[in-house]
């Protein structure tokens, strides 16, 4: 798996306290238990953890966790 991937991920269980090991990169939001509100927090994480520049419309439109690294990568996000 890729640094990026990493880093969302890691976002993911510290910001929500999800299990690191459950997460994949084929993980809904769903099987994670977050919810279209927790989907708005996440921008908000990677905006002060990574600069990702993505807002929440694009965000309301993924599904997966490899949706939101797939879209940080067309956007240049580096870690």
């Amino acid at each position: 798996m890729n640094s990026l991937f990493e880093s969302v991920a890691d976002v993911i269980a510290s910001r929500f306290g999800v299990d690191r090991e459950a997460i994949a990169p084929e993980s809904t939001f769903d099987d994670l238990g977050l919810d279209s509100l927790s989907q708005i927090e996440l921008v908000t994480a990677l905006r002060k953890r990574l600069g990702a520049d993505i807002d929440d419309e694009q965000m309301a439109e993924f599904s997966q966790v490899s949706e939101v690294v797939a879209k940080l990568e067309e956007i240049g996000v580096k870690v």
